[in-house]
């Protein structure tokens, strides 16, 4: 059971589904990736690939002032719209039932945040940042969960995290 970590929605368990394409983030690597980030208050999230939601959530819960959730499948977004209902009643929370590529071609916002983390392998760091980097608000921050591989284009502006198999990569825009 996933559950969420600390803020106001802290101990609020997420429904799952079971399904080979859907990796909910391990608690300890989202506590990592949230202990980076630092301050979510007032902050824009847009979580592509959402899965179950909770990344979103999670930044809801630790201050978030909106959040835009992208998911194609349609079995995990009806989970993601029941986790949604369930822990935050839907206020200020964008759901779209498409393909982040689809989205990112007809969105307009500008986000604080966006999480990426989709199936291992579906997507390249470096084009999903060169695609998502407009959508940034100033010292905004891309954060994608992926497979453990070597990025060979290493830039004094990317920060790599290990975990096992896992990296979470965070990217800023200065």
């Amino acid at each position: 059971m996933i559950s969420i970590i600390a803020g106001k929605y802290k101990g609020r368990k997420l429904y799952q589904i079971d399904n080979n394409n859907v990796r909910p983030t391990q608690a300890k690597v989202r506590k990592s990736i949230f202990d980076i980030l630092g301050s979510l208050d007032n902050k824009k999230i847009l979580d592509l690939y959402s899965g179950v939601g909770s990344l979103g959530i999670e930044s809801l819960s630790r201050g978030a002032s909106h959040l835009t959730c992208v998911e194609i499948n349609s079995s995990i977004f009806k989970i993601l719209l029941k986790n949604i209902n369930k822990i935050c009643s839907s206020q200020n929370v964008k759901l779209y039932r498409m393909s982040a590529e689809k989205f990112l071609s007809s969105n307009r916002n500008k986000f604080d945040i966006i999480f990426a983390d989709p199936p291992y392998g579906e997507s390249n760091f470096f084009d999903l940042k060169e695609n998502i980097s407009r959508f940034l608000n100033p010292d905004g921050v891309f954060c994608m969960e992926m497979r453990k591989v070597e990025l060979n284009e290493i830039k004094n502006d990317i920060r790599i995290k290990h975990y096992g198999s896992t990296q979470v990569v965070f990217w800023n825009l200065n």
